[in-house]
């Protein structure tokens, strides 16, 4: 491991060698500047002469000595590579190559001047030593003046007055090789001064961390005895230095920390382990009931079916849940919703022996592990006691709450005592209790898994029906006393090409639990656009299109705002249109519900309360919400002409609903005894098989075609 001293010291001489190559590389580049500066203007001055000395000879024919003695003054400049001296017409007069110039390719009849391998020129004096040649680069082409190319210097001077040139004089001069021997000599004269100072700086820079390390090692040394004595009362010599100082006031301070916190921890340890046990507890048991929670069950239950399948015995699983725990929850908020939970864990508690386990997995729901049961018989004899129990009015802080539960029923031999799978079969079974009416029990079965399996197979076909438009609307005929059409209700229908055709009450609540819902919504409102203008052409301006919310659809900001975006740029014919929305999901969601309604009914949008009469809502309620219309359940108009009962719950919501001037409208209205009975007592709208059973938009408007003729 490196010491801080030789990081320090590496850091040192890295930082010192870095900036001197930086100021040396800068002085390169300086001085080379410099010097292209400082050559030009020489050559350019040597051109000036020597163009002015040619004026003389520059009608001497070609070649002549008196220019050949001119040019040879250029033999004084080491880095001189050529010459060229033109007439008036462009024709070469002489050469000079210089001793840069001998060591470029050359012959005496072709010169080419060459950089890297990149021709700049060519002069050809084959043919009377007067043509020039070469590409678009010619040396006769260049402008007067001074032209640095690859390296290279090259003057082109008028000979005579430039308004009269008598010719041209072009100069050469190698560059290049110029800044190599300049900068050789500046690089071997700077680099032992910069050596002699490097060694110089890490010299004193050595000598000084030595001085400043000093406190640092008394510090470490005293560390060093504090570990190996374990002695927490020593201090160290503090120094005039800041940085050591606040080193060693913050050791001595740690000393005096360290003994003060070694007494508070011998008095914390006995409080820690009173709360060990304590914190056992709250890991292992459910705070609300202190019944084991979710972990502990999953490590009892996978011990008890490891025991049960060493001793070949049977093991059986409860899965249990309350039935309307939400609406108790909702209705009378969360705090009586836990001292129920509470009380109904405490009633099954009470039914069961010391040797089965009730434990919470997590809300309602709960499990019991029955170890060790002679036949079926016995896990049967149980759930029908927790049934009967639990199923019942409960009175209850001044409260009288019906609730029940539904028990699934599940044995580890079935599922190989594996426990996920037992766990699943419980569970499954649980939720086919429920749906067969609940408060009852049920036991797990291979077909069950089949229902599941098509409700995963239903939530995997969802997205590809919504891409592939596998859906379709179909309209129900609402009418009045006189049975002309006044409205029609939106319902969705689909037929898959793998499950066939799909009901409803299958596909819409797992599309509820996946969050699809609103995508499915989003496509009805879409194909609504479509479709209600040609119903509104059909049976009039004053036609009512109704169609269906769900819970999940109002807490969806993307698809609220994508209604009231198409209402507002008159995509939906929002004056002919209704939302519906169950009772119990208005309750669920009252003050969302008013935002969104109140902006759609800005529009003239209809509003529908529909299924009235079968959630927990206070009437108060109705004041607040405003609504148009009041749709009456089936399960009441079913049972017109049946019982006395639900005629005067009809007959009350009839006479309420029109005291606060709403309209309403009976749905699943199916003989003529019932249509009688609501409309005598003043229902204004009727809907059911009766009227017109769920048809395609194609066929309603061929049924109008029919009556027309």
């Amino acid at each position: 491991m490196k010491s801080l001293r030789s990081k320090i010291s590496f850091n040192t001489f890295t930082s010192i060698a870095g900036i001197s190559a930086l100021i040396i590389t800068l002085s390169i580049y300086v001085y080379e500047k410099l010097y292209i500066e400082f050559v030009s203007t020489e050559i350019n001055a040597i051109g000036e002469n020597i163009s002015v000395d040619l004026i003389d000879y520059i009608n001497e024919p070609a070649g002549s000595f008196n220019q050949t003695e001119v040019l040879l003054r250029l033999d004084e400049y080491e880095y001189a590579e050529t010459a060229y001296i033109f007439n008036s017409q462009e024709e070469l007069l002489n050469v000079y190559i210089g001793q840069a110039g001998l060591k470029t390719r050359a012959t005496p009849d072709t010169f080419e001047s060459n950089v890297e391998g990149d021709q700049i020129f060519k002069i050809d004096t084959s043919s009377n030593g007067a043509n020039v040649s070469g590409e678009d680069n010619s040396i006769t082409t260049l402008a007067l003046g001074l032209h640095h190319i690859n390296n290279k210097v090259v003057i082109v001077k008028t000979i005579g007055e430039s308004i009269y040139p008598l010719g041209k004089f072009i100069l050469i001069f190698n560059l290049q090789e110029a800044l190599i021997d300049s900068r050789a000599r500046y690089i071997t004269l700077v680099t032992p001064s910069v050596v002699f100072l490097i060694a110089l700086s890490l010299l004193i820079s050595v000598r000084a961390q030595r001085k400043v390390f000093e406190p640092l090692n008394a510090l470490i040394k005293t560390m060093d005895s504090v570990v190996d004595h374990k002695s927490y009362d020593v201090k160290v010599e503090e120094t005039n230095n800041e940085e050591t100082l606040a080193l060693s006031r913050a050791f001595n301070n740690m000393m005096v920390n360290i003994q003060a916190e070694s007494e508070a921890n011998r008095q914390k340890n006995a409080l820690l382990e009173k709360q060990q046990s304590q914190m056992e507890r709250l890991a292992n048991f459910d705070v609300l009931t202190g019944l084991p929670n979710r972990q502990f069950l999953m490590e009892m239950l996978s011990k008890e079916l490891t025991k049960a399948r060493a001793k070949g015995s049977e093991l059986g699983l409860l899965f249990v849940d309350i039935d309307g725990f939400k609406s108790i929850n909702d209705s009378f908020g969360h705090d009586t919703g836990d001292k129920f939970l509470l009380h109904i864990s405490a009633t099954m508690s009470k039914l069961l022996s010391e040797n089965h386990t009730l434990g919470r997995l997590g809300g309602d729901e709960f499990v019991i592990i029955a170890p060790e049961i002679a036949d079926n018989k016995t896990l049967e004899d149980i759930a029908a006691k927790l049934v009967s129990a639990v199923s019942r009015t409960h009175i209850f802080n001044t409260l009288r709450l019906d609730s029940g539960i539904s028990v699934g029923l599940a044995l580890a031999s079935d599922c190989n005592y594996e426990l996920s799978s037992l766990i699943t079969n419980a569970d499954v079974a649980m939720y086919k209790a429920k749906g067969n009416g609940k408060a009852r029990f049920m036991w797990f079965n291979k077909e069950m898994l089949a229902d599941t399996k098509r409700k995963v197979l239903i939530s995997t076909r969802l997205s590809s029906a919504l891409e592939k438009d596998a859906f379709y609307l179909v309209y129900q005929a609402k009418v009045d006393g006189e049975q002309n059409i006044t409205g029609f209700e939106t319902l969705l229908r689909w037929h898959d090409e793998e499950l066939g055709h799909v009901s409803p009450a299958e596909f819409i609540p797992v599309a509820e639990q996946n969050d699809k819902i609103s995508s499915i919504s989003m496509w009805i409102v879409k194909r609504l656009e479509i479709e209600a203008p040609r119903l509104i052409e059909t049976f009039g301006s004053q036609l009512v299109i109704s169609v269906n919310l769900s819970p999940q659809d109002l807490n969806s900001e993307k698809l609220t705002q994508f209604i009231l975006k198409r209402m507002r740029e008159n995509k939906l014919p929002a004056t002919n249109l209704e939302i519906e929305i169950t009772e119990t999901a208005f309750m669920n969601n009252f003050n969302i519900a008013n935002s969104f309604f109140s902006s759609i009914k800005h529009y003239g949008c209809q509003l529908a309360l529909d299924d009235f009469g079968t959630g927990y809502s206070s009437l108060s309620y109705l004041t607040k919400f405003d609504i148009d219309t009041l749709k009456i359940d089936r399960s009441f108009v079913s049972n017109i002409g049946v019982s006395k009962q639900s005629e005067l719950i009809t007959k009350t919501i009839i006479k309420m609903a029109k005291s606060l001037d709403f309209s309403v409208c009976a749905e699943g209205v199916e003989t003529h005894e019932q249509a009688a009975f609501l409309l005598q007592n003043g229902c204004q709208s009727l809907q059911g098989f009766l009227y017109s059973k769920p048809v395609p938009l194609e066929e309603v408007l061929a049924n109008s075609r029919k009556r027309a003729l």
